[in-house]
């Protein structure tokens, strides 16, 4: 088990670190406390803790002392200072001596103390205080916490790197990889953490451009996806040099819906994202709306496309300037739904009917661009005959009278009385409007139903005679026809 020293001559401070975690579960064994400085360094010399709670105002010998002989005798110890917000001079000291992090004393949380002791312990024991050549880590709320310049005297950070990894397992992977890249290279730096999906890396110098499409290549590997890689290059100084470069970098989220290609942002100054849409979006989505209107199947893929290529055109706009101009999309799919007596919830891709929440878990252009031309597609097939029968009295009649009597045996020549029309009439009328001869259209639907009862787990026998077919032998031949399948195989493959 790791070993933990506490340093700190107040009791109840004393008790309060003991009892805020649970010590075991996390297999760390606690020391016996230490009072004061001269009791520190004696337990650190004979008992080498891994971890060590520092309080830096404790009589005889001070935290920042203990700090500087860690760091004379080079030992591996993490120091994870414990102090007043009003220490806070003293604080910055101790990080540039090689403190590991530092917590505030008032509304410690156990959750904040647990979540840096596995942090200690899941990193490597190797550290150097000062002018190390890897990685160090501050966290991003003690930086904007004071506006003063907390890493004075350490180096001129020359180029920030921004991760979006979207998830903390990624970025924990991300985050090893970088530092032993650096680490390897000789790299002086900082890590910033920020939540669990930005990760900011402030280097001492410039890396070619190149060195970052490698970085970005192995780090994506590493994952098994795609990142989103953000370079701000220019001298940062002073703390504020460096919230305003992580401000900037944090703008990489806005390239989240675009291609490949544009994962890979350099910018040195701020992006400027419009708040409205890309221009001639309302031309592009006036056309759109007339070729779904008019069930034109090819100039509604057009359309989908040119309003892509639009917005690939402009890519700083904002994400939710970009869902509003995909809700719009579906918004007019859903009128033309409604005006066909029908809604956008009949439709399911992929088994999913909830098309809005859909769209919004997308994370590029080229998935909901694909994803669009596919709904696109089942769109036009699923509200074609409806389309067809709105400017049809003959055809809304003939496929009302196939719908009442879908159960039962259906014949052209009942159809065709029921429309006071001849059979031949109807048959060349159905063809050419509907796209299928008036028994094909009849099976279709009769298969469509079929499948359904399948699923219901009804024999074949059953759905055969409840459909109105003369025997189950014609109707296995019809349903095959439509499917590729027996009707027995699709409804094994249903139970599966």
């Amino acid at each position: 088990m790791k070993k933990v020293l506490i340093v700190e001559d107040e009791i109840l401070a004393r008790l309060g670190l003991r009892q805020l975690v649970d010590w075991r579960k996390l297999e760390l064994e606690l020391l016996p406390d230490a009072t004061d400085g001269e009791e520190a360094l004696e337990m650190i010399r004979n008992s080498c803790p891994d971890i060590i709670l520092l309080d830096l105002n404790i009589p005889k010998v001070s935290g920042l002392e203990i700090l500087e002989f860690l760091k004379k005798e080079e030992m591996p110890t993490k120091v994870i200072v414990v102090s007043c917000q009003e220490e806070f001079d003293v604080v910055k000291k101790a990080m540039k001596l090689g403190a590991y992090d530092y917590l505030r004393k008032l509304n410690l949380s156990s959750d904040e103390l647990e979540s840096i002791l596995k942090k200690c312990l899941g990193e490597t024991k190797e550290r150097n205080a000062v002018h190390m050549r890897g990685i160090r880590e501050i966290r991003y709320e003690e930086i904007i916490r004071d506006s003063r310049d907390v890493f004075s005297g350490t180096c001129n950070y020359q180029a920030l790197i921004c991760i979006l990894a979207k998830d903390s397992d990624g970025l924990a992977k991300v985050t090893e990889l970088i530092c032993k890249w650096a680490k390897t290279d000789s790299r002086e730096g900082l890590q910033i953490q920020k939540g669990n999906q930005y990760g900011y890396f402030l280097l001492a110098e410039k890396p070619e451009k190149s060195v970052y499409t490698k970085l970005k290549e192995k780090a994506e590997q590493r994952i098994g996806r795609e990142l989103y890689m953000g370079i701000f290059e220019g001298c940062m100084e002073k703390t504020a040099d460096i919230i305003r470069a992580a401000a900037m970098a944090e703008q990489i989220q806005l390239f989240s819906y675009y291609d490949k290609e544009e994962k890979l942002v350099f910018f040195q100054k701020k992006i400027e994202t419009e708040g409205h849409s890309p221009r001639g979006m309302h031309g592009h989505l006036d056309s759109l709306k007339e070729d779904i209107r008019s069930f034109d199947r090819g100039g509604s893929e057009q359309g989908i496309h040119g309003i892509f290529g639009l917005i690939r055109q402009e890519p700083y706009i904002s994400i939710n300037v970009l869902r509003r101009n995909f809700m719009d999309i579906l918004g007019i799919y859903s009128m033309v739904a409604q005006s066909l007596d029908g809604a956008l919830e009949e439709i399911e891709l992929d088994g999913d009917n909830c098309h809005y929440q859909k769209i919004m878990m997308m994370e590029s252009l080229r998935e909901i661009e694909k994803w669009f031309l596919d709904f696109n597609c089942i769109f036009m097939e699923k509200f074609w005959i409806a389309y067809k029968c709105s400017r049809s009295e003959i055809l809304q009649k003939v496929v009302r009278y196939i719908e009442d009597h879908i159960t039962e045996p259906i014949h052209l020549s009942d159809a065709a009385g029921e429309t006071s029309v001849s059979s031949a009439y109807l048959s060349t009328m159905f063809k050419k409007e509907i796209g299928y001869n008036f028994i094909e259209y009849v099976n279709l639907r009769k298969t469509e139903l079929a499948k359904q009862m399948l699923q219901e787990g009804k024999m074949v026998y059953e759905v055969s005679e409840l459909l109105g077919f003369e025997n189950s032998t014609y109707f296995s031949r019809v349903f095959k026809r439509y499917t590729d399948l027996s009707p027995d195989t699709y409804r094994k493959q249903s139970e599966m």
